[in-house]
């Protein structure tokens, strides 16, 4: 993990994954160690801090929040996270950098979202890692902050 790695900005997605489900997928030894900010989908990066240091900042979006983690998405940020994220066709075609980790399972997509393992693709062929996990939607979050996290 990177060491100067400060702040955390975590986006949930639609219906159970609230900010407060959200802030219980996050082990606890993680609140002393990361500013952390927890925000509903679809709320705009430049509402949720003012002064974003992208050296130091990563952004981690569950399912919709996904859309939210890509549309803000730069090489410049110290960490990004995607678990299991809803995503759209124009994010096959950016050059991610070793800042992007994304955990997935397309399975739990159905007949939607189906631009999913193109983008776990283009990830894991222009720099970033994208890992395909047998978990159903609701346990990826947790598995992440644990995979990706350490004390």
């Amino acid at each position: 993990m990177n060491s100067i790695l400060c702040t955390l900005i975590v986006w949930g997605g639609m219906h159970y994954a609230t900010p407060q489900w959200m802030e219980k997928q996050i082990p606890e030894w993680m609140w002393g160690r990361y500013e952390i900010y927890i925000v509903p989908y679809g709320t705009p990066l430049s509402q949720v801090k003012k002064d974003i240091d992208p050296k130091t900042t990563g952004l981690i979006g569950f399912s919709a929040g996904g859309l939210d983690v890509l549309k803000n998405y730069s090489k410049d940020y110290a960490f990004i996270g995607l678990i299991d994220p809803s995503t759209r066709d124009v994010y096959t075609k950016i050059d991610y950098g070793s800042n992007t980790f994304m955990v997935y399972n397309d399975k739990n997509w159905g007949n939607i979202n189906k631009t999913l393992t193109k983008v776990a693709d283009q990830i894991n062929n222009t720099g970033g890692k994208s890992a395909l996990v047998g978990l159903e939607h609701s346990s990826i979050p947790k598995y992440f902050f644990e995979t990706h996290f350490r004390k």
